[in-house]
């Protein structure tokens, strides 16, 4: 057996795109770490033209750095500031009243302001109630002791005290009370039942009559009126990690038995309400807390505008004048992240009718992200993507009035810029192969922030692309359509059905008169030595297909493509289906793929070419195994092939050497349980990873 060295680690994306940036990072890398609270909040406008929201921070203690002579603020992504808006996604939420760390630095966007290192990740938020804290990949069990002695372990110091913190030491006297006296002869409120059990978030605001978003909560001991007392949601930009709370004016009603309120997509601390139990409070003591008997199921979110304490639904319009979005390429945005972005577009308007469209103009526009009416997908660099950002989405907003009667607000423009290395040691897999573990699958991430440009916000629900989390190697090009669709289809209709005074006299909102029949959502070929190359491919929906066609080539710049085989489409599938085909022929060298698909009426269209090539293809056969398994791969000149296999945790569970010279051997897999694990295969020509299951 070999020495089991570290296996590529799992770093799930979460919290709109987000992967883990580690304390240690985080505490080097800030120029500033303070405990804080946020005093005063104001949204303004920016030098550069984005909407911003000011945060002035009361200083407790300093973990790092210098504070500066006057004042101490911190700018966050977005804000409304009369009538025209901004939300960028996975950017940090902070409200008035909050306290916790801050990791800050210069932001390189506005020179002399300061912004959270890492975004999210820069802001380690106290729960008062609890005396613990939180951040979207950590939790710390205690304020004062783990959380203390975990930034001391960075810093090689302690902290420097500013100023006391009350809030904090008065609720920590509060907890210390409440603990020593017992129980205090107030009876904690109980959940009997609650309905509906399945809820949407977002599509019930203050400024509209619908009860679909409406939580029905019955019980006994939530006092007559509701005081100091709040219910609090699974949190859905964590998993449920954490709680969030709604905003005052989602309230509805509450009395000693019954509680009726909205169930938000924008919370009082910015977090959508995701699937999970959740709690009625009677105080922020942390002890008069009723939880519910069974979880709520939220299937899916929308966003929401909020402003001056309300929310509103927004509207799609048409600012191209043809009925949708026209996006244009920018220079940065490499050709190989075309045919992937421009699939996962296809998804959304082929299952939901959202009309976008993107293309790369003769004058291509300006590499920025800006509120300038030209929707931009690009490539961002760090000094626009903070630490740790796979990608986010700009929403630009603009509201009217009728008759001096409420806010009605439009999506005039949306920008999507994504990270050019995802994460350190890590690439993009732009294939319709599935990513290595060392790539993050671009296709998947790309449906992802469409989504959030479709105004869709995050669930937590596994099997939907909005789900609030994806990991490396994982592919999710497939929307769900009881989750995704739906949520997709209720922004669709909601659009359609405006007046013109709605949407302020801007040109409407058109649903697709037309989707492409077949949803292709992935195409991947893979060389198996001594079977051929096994080609495989994936649709969502079918509507009038015909058959598949696989083509291949050797030279391509011969640029003739020769028909392989020919595969019969479903016809008609409302539902995701598989398809696969063989090509016999040996390869020595590469071979490029590609699929045609024909429609009964004639229509034809072309998958993104895909490429195999013999001499550095790892392969498994057969996959899945047992007892047994075939691997094959690179292998450098007169050397000798190193093998482990690595479960879920990264753990070595069997390893081998192959013969020297020779590219092909057996694994044993007896004693192995089985399960989905990772080959991991050097032969001398640098690391490969393969997927493999055992059975």
């Amino acid at each position: 057996m070999l020495c089991c060295l570290a296996a590529p680690q799992l770093l799930r994306a979460q919290g709109c795109m987000l992967v883990p940036v580690p304390l240690a990072q985080r505490t080097a890398q800030a120029a500033l770490v303070v405990e804080a609270r946020v005093a005063s909040q104001q949204p303004e406008r920016a030098p550069n033209g984005h909407l911003v929201t000011r945060h002035v921070l009361e200083v407790y203690k300093v973990f790092r750095g210098q504070l500066p002579a006057g004042p101490l603020s911190v700018l966050t992504p977005g804000g409304f500031l009369g009538e025209q808006g901004e939300v960028v996604s996975g950017s940090l939420a902070l409200q008035t009243g909050q306290q916790g760390i801050f990791f800050l630095e210069a932001d390189p966007n506005l020179p002399g302001e300061r912004r959270a290192y890492a975004g999210p990740q820069g802001f380690i938020e106290y729960n008062l109630a609890t005396l613990m804290a939180s951040e979207p990949f950590g939790r710390y069990a205690s304020i004062g002791g783990a959380l203390y002695g975990a930034l001391a372990a960075q810093t090689g110091v302690s902290y420097r005290n500013v100023v006391p913190n009350a809030g904090l030491a008065a609720a920590t006297q509060r907890r210390a009370a409440r603990t020593a006296a017992g129980p205090l002869g107030i009876a904690a409120p109980t959940i009997s039942s609650f309905s509906p059990s399945v809820v949407t978030a977002g599509t019930s605001t203050t400024t509209t009559t619908s009860t679909t978003g409406v939580l029905t909560i019955s019980g006994s001991g939530f006092g007559t009126t509701q005081g100091t007392g709040f219910v609090q949601f699974a949190n859905a930009d964590d998993g449920g990690a954490t709680y969030t709370q709604p905003l005052a004016n989602d309230y509805l009603s509450w009395s000693d038995s019954q509680i009726q309120v909205r169930v938000p997509s924008y919370s009082a601390a910015g977090h959508p309400a995701g699937t999970g139990a959740f709690q009625v409070a009677l105080d922020n003591s942390g002890s008069l807390i009723a939880t519910s008997p069974t979880p709520l199921t939220v299937t899916y979110a929308l966003l929401n505008v909020v402003n001056a304490g309300n929310t509103y639904r927004v509207h799609l319009i048409s600012p191209d004048g043809s009925g949708g979005y026209s996006l244009q390429y920018a220079a940065s945005f490499p050709a190989a992240a075309k045919a992937p972005f421009e699939l996962a577009i296809a998804s959304w308007r082929n299952q939901t009718a959202m009309n976008r469209t993107a293309a790369t103009p003769a004058s291509p526009p300006a590499d920025i992200t800006k509120a300038n009416s030209v929707s931009v997908v690009r490539f961002a660099g760090s000094a626009e993507l903070p630490a740790g950002v796979l990608g986010v989405t700009n929403s630009y907003y603009s509201g009217c009035s009728v008759n001096s009667g409420p806010l009605n607000w439009q999506v005039t423009e949306t920008d999507y810029a994504y990270a050019p290395v995802p994460y350190p040691g890590y690439t993009w897999n732009f294939t319709a192969q599935t990513p290595s573990n060392t790539e993050f699958d671009f296709q998947s991430i790309a449906l992802h922030e469409l989504g959030h440009g479709e105004q869709l916000t995050h669930i937590i629900s596994p099997n939907a692309v909005m789900h609030y989390a994806i990991a490396n190697g994982q592919l999710k090009r497939a929307l769900d359509m009881s989750i995704d669709v739906a949520a997709g289809n209720n922004v669709i209709g909601y659009s359609v059905g405006t007046t013109a005074a709605e949407r302020c006299n801007n040109p409407a909102f058109m649903a697709s008169p037309q989707p492409l029949p077949v949803v292709l959502m992935a195409f991947a070929a893979r060389y198996q030595p001594g079977q051929g190359t096994r080609l495989s491919w994936a649709t969502a929906t079918e509507a009038g297909s015909l058959a598949f066609v696989v083509e291949s080539q050797d030279d391509p710049t011969a640029g003739t493509w020769q028909e392989v085989a020919r595969v019969a489409a479903a016809g008609s599938s409302p539902t995701p289906r598989q398809y696969a085909s063989l090509d016999a022929r040996p390869l020595a060298g590469t071979r490029y793929y590609r699929l045609r698909q024909m429609d009964l009426d004639g229509r034809v269209a072309y998958s993104p070419v895909a490429a195999v090539t013999a001499a550095t293809m790892l392969a498994a056969y057969p996959n899945p195994a047992a007892r047994l398994v075939r691997l094959s791969g690179p292998l450098a000149t007169d050397a000798a092939a190193h093998v482990r296999l690595l479960d879920a945790t990264g753990r070595c569970v069997a390893s081998a050497t192959g013969p020297v010279g020779q590219a092909a051997f057996d694994l044993p897999l007896a004693g192995v349980p089985a399960g989905l694990y990772i080959v991991e295969w050097d032969g001398g020509a640098g690391r490969g990873y393969l997927r493999l299951v055992v059975e």
